[in-house]
């Protein structure tokens, strides 16, 4: 199973996908650091100063990967965009998201444009038109292995022995 954990920037999917990947003893795919250790990108957006990742060839990665393991968490916002089975949107309370990126730096004008993305719901339409399941949770106010236990829990996934406090 391919498993994405997707949603804006600044809502847990990090923290969650490594929890989620100790709980069930999965492979977890940090899809920026694929794209930049084989040079998978499209172009530079100069506005937001970031490299566009070519999705075509990341996704062929993807595939790559999968064939030699059974199941894989994707990390990234845009992971959704990936060859998965289910994916995970992470959301979180817009005051509680703007303050998290508030701490990790981030100038005004990316942290309004995440903000707005997040009240539009921005990755979960994209993930409906793409997905046949997704899992919606919260993370406002809640920890990460918490949320990878309600995921495991929502999936009925089976965790490695020893690893689920539910």
């Amino acid at each position: 199973m391919i498993l994405s954990i997707s949603g804006t920037p600044g809502t847990g999917k990090t923290s969650v996908a490594k929890a989620l990947a100790k709980k069930l003893g999965w492979a977890l795919i940090d899809l920026n650091r694929l794209a930049r250790q084989k040079g998978l990108y499209s172009g530079y957006d100069r506005a937001r100063k970031s490299r566009i990742v070519d999705l075509k060839g990341l996704s062929s990665e993807v595939r790559k990967i999968s064939l030699a393991r059974k199941n894989l968490i994707l990390d990234s916002h845009y992971s959704h965009d990936m060859p998965c089975d289910v994916v995970v949107i992470l959301r979180t309370n817009p005051r509680e998201l703007r303050e998290r990126m508030r701490k990790k730096g981030w100038n005004g004008k990316k942290i309004e444009e995440n903000i707005e993305a997040e009240i539009m719901e921005v990755v979960r339409e994209e993930a409906l038109e793409r997905a046949k399941t997704v899992l919606e949770i919260d993370t406002t106010d809640k920890k990460p292995e918490c949320i990878a236990e309600q995921i495991i829990k929502n999936l009925k996934l089976k965790p490695k022995a020893g690893n689920l406090s539910l």
